[in-house]
């Protein structure tokens, strides 16, 4: 029975084989209330010390994290440790450079959370955990020796109970935890002879802009579907309201750089979110975390 498996090994053996693959989305005003407190209290759990405050924070993540897993096959309660494995927030913060007291100061964001009724704090936080794990994936371009040279320097920094190594082979996972052994496979792999795989050729300047142009798009339609936005709606076309907050949402994450907010942000730049939009409307949008569970 899995019940009996240690956190750590039920997340890395069984969770990508239960994300639900065909979701309709669902806002946190459509949940359950019944659903909602079983959450908060699993909340409680796992940030007893700072309960209020991380409710607050991760509460438009509710319907995103319950409704993208088939907790059924998982077969267990959503506990704390869950939450934990989900939110490292000073993980978050620290990979993608994202600032909420910069967010706040963004005024086209501010102008448009407010037309939509959303509140910044967690609109901030859920951008945040979108922003992380689709920068995780965007970071499939780099080279293999350096991903290596990464590798080696969390080997290099982390103390010898931390470094576990899960290797899945077909159907069959194998740990190794001799951390001699681990390090030394690692110091023994030839950087430069691994990287003439040449891993990184699908990457090429135009194949890469879309493949991050598509992750725009995963992080903007998830919000658009999961946020608890008030505007009326014309036949499911997006309001300008809609089209500003992306448009400052990419802006705020370094996707639309510029000085001229108030043109990037608005109307005047309609067409950047249109054809975003219509480029990959037909495309599959993958959970935020499952590359990387």
């Amino acid at each position: 029975m899995i019940d009996n498996k240690p956190p750590q090994e039920l997340t890395s053996t069984y969770f990508n084989s239960i994300i639900k693959k065909a979701v309709s989305p669902v806002t946190v005003d459509n949940l359950d209330p019944v659903l909602v407190s079983r959450f908060e209290n699993a909340v409680e759990q796992g940030f007893p010390e700072d309960f209020e405050q991380t409710k607050e924070r991760i509460h438009y993540l509710i319907p995103y994290i319950l409704n993208s897993i088939d907790w059924d096959a998982y077969r267990l309660p959503l506990e704390g440790w869950q939450l934990k494995y989900y939110y490292k927030r000073d993980r978050f913060l620290e990979v993608t450079g994202l600032d909420y007291q910069k967010f706040l100061e963004h005024s086209a964001l501010m102008d448009s959370l407010e037309q939509l009724s959303l509140a910044p704090a967690p609109t901030f936080e859920f951008i945040l955990f979108l922003k992380y794990y689709y920068t995780l994936r965007s970071d499939l371009r780099h080279s293999p020796n350096e991903i290596l040279a990464s590798l080696k320097q969390a080997l290099a920094t982390s103390t010898d109970d931390e470094i576990v190594m899960d290797v899945k082979v077909g159907k069959r996972h194998f740990k190794f935890e001799n951390v001699e052994f681990i390090k030394r496979l690692f110091n023994a792999v030839d950087d430069e002879a691994l990287n003439l795989v040449r891993f990184n050729d699908s990457f090429s300047e135009g194949v890469y802009r879309d493949k991050v142009r598509a992750l725009d798009y995963y992080m903007i339609k998830t919000l658009l579907d999961y946020l608890p936005i008030k505007v009326e709606k014309r036949r499911g076309k997006f309001t300008q309201a809609e089209r500003n907050f992306s448009l400052s949402v990419l802006n705020f994450v370094g996707r639309l750089a510029g000085d001229d907010i108030e043109g990037i942000c608005s109307q005047e730049n309609n067409v950047t979110f249109d054809k975003l939009m219509r480029d990959f409307r037909d495309l599959p949008i993958p959970y935020a975390m499952e590359l990387f569970l």
